[in-house]
């Protein structure tokens, strides 16, 4: 299969129904900004979510630019309920990495 593939629904890992024990928690501070990784937000803050490979590399890139409130790491766009990393990484779960960005749009 090519990257650029999807696994038909059938075919991806099964996950779980629990966010993993190693999700952190509702009351988790970005490391970086001090500020929530969670919700809800300041008044006027929008939302921008990116795919660019490797969580790691690409938040990196965001989180110490002016205007930026919170950053956070995970997945999305795939069939396999709350996967692990080493899920993701396998690709079997139609999951791709992001960074999710919290910004003031006015900076």
């Amino acid at each position: 299969k090519s990257p650029a593939q999807l696994l038909p629904e059938g075919d991806c890992l099964r996950g779980r129904t629990y966010p993993i024990p190693k999700a952190p928690s509702k009351e988790t501070v970005n490391f970086v900004t001090g500020n929530p990784m969670y919700g809800p937000w300041p008044v006027g803050m929008e939302q921008a979510m990116f795919g660019m490979g490797c969580f790691w590399c690409s938040e990196n890139l965001f989180v110490k630019m002016d205007g930026v409130f919170s950053t956070q790491v995970g997945y999305a766009q795939g069939t396999t309920p709350n996967p692990t990393y080493e899920e993701v990484c396998s690709g079997n779960t139609n999951q791709v990495e992001v960074t999710r960005i919290v910004y003031d749009p006015k900076i």
